[in-house]
C-alpha cells in the first residue's frame, strides 16, 4: 500500500488559458499555494513533470527537505496541439473548435486538438507512471507534483472512476489530492481517494 499525494502546480502569470506543453513560470500567488500544500508534510520520494511549472517548486522542496527528486515525462499535462496555450475565450469563438473541446472533455474517445494528444494517449501513460511508484516497495509515501489533466486520469485509474464523473472533481492550481493505492494479485489495481485539499 502506497500513500500517493497528487498536486497541481500553483497558479501560474497566463491563467485562463489552454496549458498543455506551454509552459509559463509559476506566478507568486502559484508558489504561495504550493507552499502552503506541502508545509509540515513528508514524503519519501517526490516525483514531478518535466515542465518547469511542476518542476520548479518540486526541485526547490526536494532539495529542502534532502528527498531525491525523479522528474518522470509521464506526468507531463495533455498535449493540446494547436490549441496549446490559446485563451479559452478565444477557441470558444470559432462554432467547430468550441464543439471540437467540448468534445474532448465529454468523451474519452475524443480525437483531442489537431496535433495535440487524446485522453487515452495521456491515459496510457499515467497508468505507467503508477505502474514505477507501485512497484517502489520500500516508498511508502510520495509527492507527484503534476497538472490537472494527470491528476483526474490517475484518478480514473487508481479508483476505477468513469471517465464522465471525473469533472465532478474540481482541481484549481495548488490542489492537493491524496490517494492509497496498492495492487493485489488477484483483483489488481485498487485505491480509494483519502482527502481532497482546495489550494
Amino acid at each position: 500500500m502506497t500513500l500517493i499525494d497528487l498536486i497541481r502546480h500553483g497558479e501560474t502569470e497566463t491563467p485562463a488559458r489552454l496549458l498543455g506543453r506551454t509552459d509559463p513560470p509559476l506566478s507568486e500567488a502559484g508558489w504561495g499555494q504550493f507552499e502552503r500544500q506541502t508545509a509540515e508534510r513528508a514524503w519519501d520520494a517526490i516525483v514531478s513533470s518535466p515542465l518547469q511549472r511542476a518542476r520548479m517548486p518540486a526541485a526547490q522542496l526536494a532539495s529542502a527537505r534532502g528527498v531525491a527528486l525523479r522528474v518522470d515525462n509521464d506526468w507531463a499535462e495533455l498535449d493540446f496541439g494547436a490549441w496549446d496555450g490559446r485563451a479559452l475565450d478565444e477557441l470558444q469563438a470559432d462554432a467547430a473548435t468550441a464543439d471540437a473541446v467540448a468534445a474532448l472533455y465529454q468523451r474519452a474517445d475524443a480525437s483531442g486538438a489537431p496535433g495535440g494528444e487524446s485522453w487515452s494517449c495521456l491515459q496510457a501513460r499515467v497508468a505507467r507512471a503508477i505502474d514505477r511508484l507501485l512497484g517502489e516497495p520500500l516508498v511508502a509515501s510520495l509527492l507527484v507534483v503534476t497538472h490537472a489533466g494527470p491528476m483526474r486520469a490517475a484518478i480514473a485509474l487508481i479508483c476505477a472512476i468513469p471517465f464522465a464523473n471525473l469533472w465532478t472533481f474540481r482541481i484549481d492550481p495548488g490542489t492537493r489530492i491524496t490517494l492509497r493505492a496498492g495492487r493485489d494479485p488477484r483483483a489488481g489495481l485498487w485505491g480509494e481517494i483519502v482527502e481532497v485539499e482546495q489550494p
